[in-house]
């Protein structure tokens, strides 16, 4: 607080949060003295080293969310044995993660695992591809476990290298502030130009003369370096929206084409990423409000409803980045991008399981599974 001043103290959150927890722990020494016991304020003091971290742990919680769901989808209802229903199951979406959980940290993972190829019809029924499901949850799921720990190390060499930045300004600053020291009393700027050749001699004397060459010359040069950042800095952020790609889409819409020029703007809009997102949520809000073990249920009947709405808005999101940037033969286009091909395939999928359930021929939770592997 001397250091930097109120003001600019209270502007970090952190610092905020810092400030609360001495209090509290000041409060809990003081209430010790007179009572007994303890709030355990000190143990706060560790959560602002989460900083580094809070990002791979949403990415790790996203991870958990995105495998209970699926499993929900492929597991929902079939735990349920003859002799007894096994702790670790799919029937509900808090079940769900705890199973998941569980099968992360290594515990009787292999266990849920033979139940749930038992629940497929076993070994010599097709039961073994359901093993895949939980060869990618312990293989991936373990990676990003570790990917914790290194996001921990760049994070302490990106600080680092924020350092090394800060310090090299400052030795800069203070190379700019020798190079004006020299130049105001030798008279001369970096090309070693006599003053005298320059600047006519002022009334006030030869030294006075020296001195505002000097500054001239300095300013000069630093109004130059200035220039030449800027330039850099032009070059390196082009501002504006993204451009068309400058080949025919499909061979039918030219980068004149008024429909493509349409399917451009709508995909480059500034809030348009976010709504994607936003569907994303509430399909998977969706996805973990379903019924997996009574498929008949009368919340089942209505989230069918909003299923066929999310896949209809990710099919035109599809349609309208390959009319953009095209199928696959031109730099840039839409297949190009692996990410964008998963999409596609999941998108396709879940039309087709669409259709199959309208012609009554569809297994139960493929469409769901889709969706899962979309969000």
């Amino acid at each position: 607080m001397y250091a930097l001043g109120l003001k600019e103290y209270f502007s970090s959150a952190f610092n905020r949060f810092d400030c609360l927890v001495i209090i509290g722990s000041i409060f809990e020494v003081i209430w010790s003295e007179f009572k007994g016991g303890s709030f355990g304020f000190s143990v706060m003091r560790a959560l602002p080293s989460m900083r580094s971290i809070i990002s791979l742990l949403f990415l790790l919680f996203l991870f958990i969310l995105i495998f209970a769901l699926l499993g929900m989808q492929l597991f929902g209802g079939a735990f349920n044995f003859e002799d007894e229903t096994p702790a670790a199951n799919f029937n509900t979406f808090a079940i769900a993660l705890l199973t998941v959980f569980q099968i992360l940290t290594g515990e009787d993972w292999n266990e849920v695992m033979y139940k749930a190829i038992e629940s497929q019809g076993g070994i010599h029924h097709g039961g073994m591809i359901y093993s895949v499901y939980f060869i990618i949850l312990v293989l991936f799921g373990n990676y990003t476990l570790l990917n914790v720990f290194l996001a921990i190390a760049v994070d302490n060499l990106a600080n680092a290298q924020e350092l090394t930045a800060a310090e090299e300004e400052e030795a800069e600053e203070e190379r700019e502030n020798q190079e004006l020291e020299l130049v105001q009393y030798h008279g001369k700027g970096k090309d070693d130009v006599p003053a005298m050749n320059i600047c006519p001699p002022s009334p006030m004397g030869r030294s006075g003369s020296r001195t505002d060459l000097a500054k001239v010359e300095y300013e000069l040069v630093k109004i130059k370096k200035k220039d030449d950042i800027d330039l850099f800095e032009e070059e390196e952020e082009p501002s504006g929206p993204k451009p068309m790609l400058p080949y025919s889409s499909m061979f039918i819409f030219s980068s004149s084409n008024p429909i493509r020029v349409f399917c451009h703007f709508v995909t480059n809009m500034k809030y348009f990423d976010a709504f994607i997102m936003v569907i994303i949520t509430l399909s998977s809000i969706a996805l973990a409000a379903e019924d997996p073990v009574d498929e008949n249920a009368y919340i089942n009947s209505i989230l069918i409803y909003f299923d066929y709405a999310f896949t209809g808005v990710f099919a035109i999101e599809m349609v309208l980045k390959v009319i953009d940037q095209g199928v696959f033969l031109h730099p840039g286009s839409y297949c190009r991008d692996l990410w964008n091909i998963l999409d596609a395939i999941v998108v396709i999928c879940a039309l087709c399981a669409i259709a199959f359930a309208y012609l009554g021929d569809a297994s139960p939770g493929t469409k769901g599974a889709a969706s899962s592997l979309s969000d």
